[in-house]
């Protein structure tokens, strides 16, 4: 997808600044990020969500579906087994909440992952869809969260690993209000139809409805796509300090990538 266009003005600026603020220092940014620069990374995920739901409505057209839903976000997902196990991690947790919630769930259940596993709908539903699609099961071997996985997730690591070396300095105080910060995202603690508010008040109602299953995982993305954007500063910065002390050409050449690049849905094979 091309990148974000941050040139125009949006009534929807600004609803979400202090939690974005919160959720840069979440992954790892400073604590007191600017305001502008909320604003901005305000401006580019909007632009990549509202890309990222016109390519789902696509997908759903194609395989008839009457509302968005986890298969559309599978079939997306599909040629990048990173990002799909990262979902269906996410589908996981998801869906651990849902049984947690319910009213007839048995008492020593928690005593039993494997009972979990069984009852979670969200992932068992995601897996059987992703068989359907891959009967060699590679797809589902690679998604799978209860399954070790082989390929290696740098990303992910890099993130955790500076947060940590953050997260070890900071005294006890601190790391509760960091512990907050951390726990902040575009649902939690927000008014309801907030989130789906702010994204389409200046933009067309998508072709195909989306389920509430299916604004909920949109917000997850939301919040995935911040993360990569406070991901490709830090490179950018690496990139930055690496040519103070490389050569002339490579100290005149732009960084490998941008925060304003930050493109999370751009994977093999979706165009």
């Amino acid at each position: 997808m091309p990148a974000a266009d941050i040139s125009t003005n949006s009534s929807t600026d600004g609803w979400y600044t202090l939690e974005i603020q919160k959720m840069m220092h979440g992954f790892g940014d400073s604590k007191y990020s600017l305001k502008e620069t909320a604003e901005l990374v305000e401006k580019i995920v909007k632009e990549q969500l509202i890309q990222f739901l016109n390519v789902l409505s696509e997908v759903a057209v194609k395989i008839n579906s009457k509302k968005i839903g986890i298969k559309e976000f599978l079939v997306l997902l599909r040629h990048s087994p990173v990002k799909l196990r990262r979902f269906c991690t996410y589908l996981q947790a998801s869906g651990f909440k849902d049984l947690a919630k319910e009213d007839d769930l048995p008492k020593d259940i928690m005593t039993d992952f494997s009972d979990l596993h069984s009852g979670n709908k969200k992932l068992n539903s995601a897996l059987a869809f992703l068989q359907h699609l891959d009967p060699s099961c590679y797809l589902c071997n690679v998604a799978d969260p209860s399954k070790p996985f082989l390929l290696p997730d740098d990303a992910l690591k890099e993130r955790n690993e500076r947060i940590e070396r953050m997260t070890l300095a900071m005294e006890k105080g601190q790391y509760i209000e960091y512990s907050q910060a951390k726990s902040t995202s575009f649902k939690r603690g927000q008014p309801s139809g907030k989130f789906q508010d702010w994204l389409l008040k200046d933009s067309p109602a998508p072709e195909v409805a989306l389920s509430a299953t299916a604004w909920s995982i949109l917000s997850y993305f939301a919040y995935e796509t911040i993360a990569q954007i406070v991901d490709l500063a830090f490179i950018v910065r690496r990139d930055n300090m690496a040519g103070q002390v490389s050569d002339a050409v490579q100290r005149n050449t732009a960084p490998r990538v941008s925060p304003a690049n930050a493109d999370l849905f751009k994977v093999k094979g979706l165009k």
